[in-house]
């Protein structure tokens, strides 16, 4: 009896539920990118900055 109880649940297809395109991982990546990148570029452009200064001094001008 039990048997056949086992055999009629694994018999039983669940329904899938569709899957959503944006998970909560891909959603806060996405949030720290859109932060990060202008904190990135801003402290590039800072030490291009300091650097070109440098140089100028450097070359006496």
């Amino acid at each position: 009896m039990e048997n056949e109880q086992d055999r009629d649940r694994s018999n039983v297809h669940h329904i899938k539920r569709p899957k959503r395109l944006l998970s909560r991982p891909r959603v806060v990546m996405g949030l720290l990118l859109i932060v990060a990148i202008p904190i990135f570029v801003a402290l590039a452009n800072k030490a291009v900055r300091e650097n070109a200064e440098a140089i100028r001094q450097s070359f006496g001008r």
